[in-house]
């Protein structure tokens, strides 16, 4: 089993890394011109992190056609996932999804070899997952739950949910677990006593 955030982040980091190799591809084969209308890039950019902020509250409403919150209510619970062993790939133990990143290579390197501009579409893939991140990691935190895929082999995308553990405290003891009983007190040798000092 896998996050859902954590599956989403991966994607957004192999696509991301396959876009700079197709780039890279693409300054070798054409070279590298900066753009002549700095104004008009910034135009385009501006406009695409606008629509990518539209596209991502239109996934966090509950419209019908648009929303994953959705799909997350309708997650299948599980009560027997215990986090720490349900999450076999975590994201900092792999970052990386080495089969989607050779399929994006497979098809990004071409497409920029032959249209430098074509990586956009490649880099709104990342920031499409990106947006699903964020409106799964706001879901899960607002409702104290986390989000699994993959609980299922043969049904790889279909959503379960589990309870979000309680955090642990300084100590590493979780919330609510009874503190242990201070170490007893080693009582005063009676026959002990002070020796005057000279």
């Amino acid at each position: 089993m896998d996050r859902l955030v954590h599956h989403e982040l991966r994607a957004v980091f192999s696509v991301l890394a396959a876009s700079a190799v197709a780039l890279t591809a693409s300054v070798l084969f054409h070279g590298f011109s900066p753009p002549s209308d700095a104004g008009r890039l910034a135009l385009y950019a501006t406009g695409v992190l606008a629509l990518l902020l539209v596209w991502t509250l239109l996934r966090a409403s509950r419209l019908r056609w648009f929303s994953e919150v959705r799909n997350f209510e309708k997650a299948i619970p599980v009560e027997d996932i215990d986090p720490p062993q349900a999450a076999e790939r975590l994201l900092r133990h792999r970052p990386f999804s080495p089969r989607l990143f050779v399929g994006y290579v497979l098809g990004a390197v071409p497409l920029a070899l032959w249209q430098p501009l074509t990586t956009g579409i490649f880099l709104w893939s990342a920031l499409d997952w990106l947006s699903e991140a964020a409106v799964a990691a706001h879901w899960e935190r607002r409702n104290g739950l986390l989000l699994w895929r993959g609980r299922v082999s043969s049904r790889p995308w279909e959503l379960s949910v589990s309870r979000r553990p309680p955090t642990r405290t300084a100590t590493g003891a979780r919330p609510g677990s009874p503190t242990p009983a201070p170490a007893p007190e080693v009582p005063e040798d009676p026959r002990r006593t002070e020796r005057p000092t000279t």
